[in-house]
């Protein structure tokens, strides 16, 4: 168990701005029906542009590599966008279209954790905000 205290890990919050001026915490796991930790598998992957590596890429994603130079130019999380309005997206289905609650952009923040004690958990690292 001692070994975890050392091993630095990142970690993300969602969030969501509600039409009222809320800022509020979405799970995911409320909004797609999976595994907790499957979700957020997919969100660290999303950030690391790890579906740009593969040997045949998505269209959109060949195009994206190219108009950015290389899979090295990428901006961490350049497909992150498109995951938080699918999340937007998903929440608001659940909401009458008049709702003040319904989110009219969804935010992700990333920290990290450097290890070695249990403190210093909440050391900021960028944001993501998607406008619905």
């Amino acid at each position: 168990m001692a070994r975890d205290l050392e091993t630095a890990r990142s970690y993300c919050v969602l969030r969501g701005e509600t039409v009222s001026g809320k800022t509020i915490e979405i799970r995911p796991i409320e909004l797609v029906n999976a595994m907790s930790g499957r979700t957020w598998t997919m969100v660290n992957f999303t950030i690391d542009n790890r579906s740009f590596g593969l040997s045949s890429p998505h269209p959109d994603n060949g195009l994206l590599l190219s108009q950015f130079g290389g899979i090295q130019k990428l901006p961490p999380g350049v497909r992150i966008p498109d995951l938080l309005s699918a999340w937007g997206n998903l929440y608001n289905t659940r909401l009458p279209a008049n709702s003040p609650d319904r989110l009219k952009a969804v935010l992700l923040d990333q920290y990290q954790w450097s290890g070695g004690r249990y403190a210093d958990y909440s050391t900021y690292v960028m944001s993501w905000r998607k406008h619905l």
